[in-house]
């Protein structure tokens, strides 16, 4: 499966670097192949699933084995018995006080013990430690679940700065149109003015005027493009691509489109909240925290069973044994019992921040809402005004050209004209931007 996985990213990146073309639809999904955060949270699931595998080794026996060796340079023990007489009894029990006959006892030597050899192996397994072993288990695998919803709001948070960086880059390439445009009614412009000048019907001030205004038109465009290559080589940094010049992002228009359908109740909204989700298990965690505090000053029970191989004195030896062993902390029940009530306490403070971000989650979401229905309403408002300075554009181009207006006013019209087009296409990007982090905060980011 991995492998299938894999081969269709090489493929799909494959065909980008091919096409050096790149739609809305592509950088999400190079976002969620390649970006660095997504990744670390990706190992960090990883790594929980380790921890949860770990925890659930304890349920089976602990074995130990170990093997000791000592050779000394001379015997531990050196003793000596020295010579004496001993009594020589007879079958007759009257003469156990008296003895009458001695036998002699030339004395001697005792050296013991110059090495040792010792090997064994134990085993023991846990009967009942207070529920420690089993809620382990659990705080494991809803950490891992933790990690998961951690993973999940990671590729929300990179998803939503792939569309936002995405729908800044394609305002961006709208202005450079609008700047494009604006710049042949210039030049269009300095053409009659030039004309007029030469036939002695206009001053020389009013071709300054028209050449200043190219020459600010010039150095907005050159900021314009420096933004353009800074914001690409952000959006690719953010889906994992290398920045070229010739890439192309496309394939999207910014519209207008409906956005009351999108309406989510709030409260029913951060229900689907990987951050409420993940403080809900913050509270289960603490809960199990809790338990097994509770676990350690309660009675311990194992069995086990042990062997083991002794070589001593010339002399070796195995031997087995099970054994039982209850653990009673007696002493750990005072300091226990304060160590209970903090893991109450925290269970509290736990219960108390998902209760209060579930409320300012509610306003996010309300005020996400409403901050886009303006930003709709703004879209109209800005429409009204590129369709009016169309009309005054027109309208001035046919009095300058009658005679009627002077170039100033006519210099007036295009760049009222062109101001408006670029807050239409701002009005445009916003909405975009706005839908994504109302998405993200009711759904996700999923429409």
């Amino acid at each position: 499966m991995k492998k299938q996985i894999l081969i269709t990213i090489l493929s799909l990146i494959t065909t980008f670097a091919s096409a050096q073309t790149l739609s809305l639809d592509s950088c999400l999904s190079l976002t969620l192949a390649n970006n660095k955060k997504i990744n670390e949270a990706r190992l960090k699931v990883l790594q929980a699933e380790q921890v949860k595998k770990n925890a659930f080794t304890h349920y089976f026996p602990e074995v130990n084995a170990g093997f000791a060796a000592m050779k000394a340079n001379d015997y531990i023990l050196k003793e000596e018995v020295p010579e004496m007489k001993l009594p020589v009894y007879d079958a007759n029990p009257a003469n156990y006080q008296s003895p009458t006959q001695f036998a002699y006892f030339p004395g001697m030597e005792l050296n013991i013990l110059d090495y040792t050899n010792l090997g064994y192996v134990a085993a023991v397994e846990p009967v009942y430690m207070g529920g420690q072993v089993r809620n382990g288990n659990k705080l494991a695998a809803l950490g891992q679940e933790i990690d998961q919803h951690a993973l999940m709001l990671s590729q929300e948070d990179a998803l939503i700065k792939t569309k936002q960086q995405y729908w800044t880059l394609i305002s961006l390439k709208e202005k450079m149109k609008t700047i494009v445009s604006y710049e042949q009614l210039l030049d269009a412009l300095y053409q009659d003015v030039s004309v007029a000048y030469d036939a002695g019907l206009t001053q020389k001030s009013d071709l300054l005027k028209v050449s200043l205004k190219q020459n600010e038109l010039a150095g907005k465009k050159l900021k314009l493009q420096n933004g353009l290559e800074l914001m690409g080589m952000a959006l690719c940094q953010n889906i994992g691509l290398e920045y070229s010049s010739s890439l192309e992002f496309s394939g999207a228009e910014m519209n207008s489109r409906s956005v009351e359908n999108y309406f989510l109740n709030a409260d029913t909204a951060i229900q689907n909240r990987q951050e409420h989700i993940m403080l809900q298990k913050a509270v289960e965690a603490e809960k199990l925290q809790k338990k097994i505090a509770r676990g350690e000053v309660l009675p311990q029970l194992a069995v086990g069973v042990q062997g083991y191989y002794l070589d001593m004195m010339d002399k070796s030896s195995t031997n087995a044994l099970v054994f039982a062993t209850l653990n009673v902390p007696l002493s750990g029940w005072w300091g226990g019992s304060h160590k209970i009530k903090e893991h109450q306490i925290k269970v509290d403070m736990a219960e108390n921040r998902l209760s209060e971000i579930s409320e300012l989650m509610v306003l996010q979401i309300q005020k996400s809402y409403k901050e886009l229905i303006e930003s709709h309403q703004q879209v109209s408002i800005a429409e009204k005004s590129v369709e009016e300075a169309g009309e005054y554009l027109k309208v001035s181009r046919d009095n300058y050209g009658a005679g009627l207006v002077s170039t100033s006013d006519m210099l007036e019209a295009q760049a009222m004209f062109q101001q408006a087009t670029d807050h239409h296409n701002d009005a445009l990007c916003t909405v975009q931007i706005k839908l994504a982090w109302y998405l993200k905060a009711v759904a996700g980011g999923r429409p």
